[in-house]
């Protein structure tokens, strides 16, 4: 007779659903956000790298979430990093519009991202995502 082996898939926990979910919204922005340089405003350049960075970075942490890929896994990790300190230079930027309703609310939804990135970052490095993801 030969043995059973029953295995267990863990599904995906509801830290990494908010994470995707917060992403998506965040690349929505982004993507409204790069529209809107091009059609309606001469953007800064430094703005919109960091907008079309932010976009980028996000999308590809969406594939490997989703995929777990975890050779990305390292890299994802770094570059929401290096895209941390892009977007809180972008959020010193923007201060020279803070007088404006506009200018309020791209400063602390700039602001926002930042420490987003920062806990996602965190989270990524978490023992509960690790164990999810098989690292």
């Amino acid at each position: 007779m030969s043995e059973e082996q029953t295995v267990s898939k863990a599904g995906m926990p509801k830290g990494v659903k908010n994470v995707l979910l917060i992403n998506l919204v965040i690349i929505a922005v982004a993507a409204w956000a790069i529209f809107n340089m091009y059609t309606e405003t001469g953007a800064e350049i430094l703005i919109a790298f960091a907008t079309w960075s932010l976009l980028g970075t996000l999308t590809f942490c969406q594939i490997v979430l989703l995929s777990k890929m975890r050779k990305a896994w390292g890299m994802l990790r770094a570059l929401i990093y290096t895209i941390a300190l892009l977007q809180a230079l972008t959020t010193m930027v923007l201060t020279k519009d803070f007088l404006s309703l506009w200018g309020v609310l791209a400063f602390f939804g700039s602001l926002f991202v930042v420490i987003y990135l920062i806990g996602l970052r965190g989270y990524l490095n978490s023992d509960g995502f690790k164990q999810w993801f098989g690292s």
